[in-house]
This record gives structure tokens, C-alpha cells and sequence, in this order.
């Protein structure tokens, strides 16, 4: 008999426990609902990528957002980066390149004209020198080039405008957007 009495004992113990707990239903269709109702409200405009980064000691870091198009791995050393601005920017697009020693002689550029000699200008950026390099493009467009190196690496910006400044002025507003953005490490 006492061997009867032990799991009797024990259902009452169970009851006793949990017979007052209720149903958990509510509470899950409470959730449910929620999640519903935020999968249904519109999407927001997230700020968008704001970071990219060339290489370990170059990231660009854009005052403005801006719509990464583009992202690719070069030669398996460097980055590629195609980016889109705002069309009240006077570039609206940029392509973002970076390359180590080995690979620069076979750098693919965006625009290559072996025939037209551009107008180079050259700058003080940091401790070293940069240049920016504006070619003449069909229908009235500039193609901008700014090229520089930084612990062995090749950086190289590409956009191009319709803007009809001079050839010099386009390489000064050029390279003051990229130092702007670019952070050296």
C-alpha cells in the first residue's frame, strides 16, 4: 500500500503547482501579432553604407550616404567599390580601387584612352603626392582620375561629370571629395 501512496502524493503535488497556471495562447498570439504588424509596416529609409574599406590602412568614410552598387575583390589583394550619390552632387557616381604592387601594371581602368593626352594636376596629400588625371569623354563629359599610393598600395578614384569648369578646377573639387572621405591608417 505504501508504494500506492507515493505517486499519489506526487499527482497532487503536480496539481497543486501548476493547476493554477492558464493558458499560454493568448500571449503567443500577442507576439504573433506583433511580428505581423511589423512585417507589414512600409520599410523606412536606412541610412545607407557609409564605411568602405580599400584597404587595412585606407577606408572611405563618405560625409553623406551614398548606394553601394558595386563591391568586388581585386587580384585577391585589394577592393573594388562602385558607389552612387545624390544627383545634386557634382559626381554622381565613384569607383573605389585598390591594388597592392604586384598587380598595378594590370589595373583595369574605367575609362582608357590611349590616343588623348589628359590634363594632370598634382597634389600634396599628407606626406606624399597624388595626382588627378581629367580626361576629355564623348558628349561633353570629364572623366576624373585620382590616383595615389599608400603603404604599397595603388588607391584609385574614377567618376565623371558634366560639369564644364576647367580641366584644373575639376581636379581640385575632384580631389578635395576624396580627401575628404578617405581616412589613411
Amino acid at each position: 500500500m505504501k508504494w500506492a501512496i507515493k505517486p499519489f502524493f506526487f499527482l497532487i503535488l503536480i496539481h497543486l503547482m501548476f493547476g493554477d497556471c492558464k493558458s499560454t495562447s493568448p500571449v503567443v498570439i500577442q507576439k504573433e501579432d506583433k511580428l505581423n504588424q511589423t512585417l507589414k509596416e512600409p520599410k523606412q529609409n536606412l541610412p545607407l553604407t557609409k564605411e568602405l574599406r580599400l584597404t587595412y590602412h585606407a577606408v572611405w568614410v563618405n560625409k553623406e550616404n551614398f548606394e553601394l552598387k558595386e563591391s568586388t575583390s581585386l587580384f585577391g589583394t585589394g577592393n573594388q567599390y562602385k558607389i552612387l550619390f545624390s544627383e545634386t552632387n557634382e559626381f554622381t557616381w565613384l569607383r573605389l580601387s585598390s591594388t597592392d604592387r604586384e598587380n598595378q601594371s594590370q589595373f583595369r581602368y574605367f575609362f582608357k584612352d590611349e590616343t588623348q593626352n589628359p590634363e594632370v594636376s598634382y597634389f600634396v596629400w599628407g606626406p606624399k603626392k597624388c595626382s588627378v588625371q581629367v580626361y576629355h569623354m564623348p558628349e561633353g563629359e570629364f572623366y576624373l582620375r585620382w590616383e595615389g599610393i599608400h603603404n604599397g598600395f595603388l588607391l584609385v578614384f574614377e567618376s565623371s561629370t558634366k560639369k564644364t569648369d576647367s580641366p584644373k578646377e575639376l581636379a581640385k573639387s575632384f580631389h578635395n571629395l576624396i580627401l575628404g572621405s578617405l581616412e589613411v591608417y
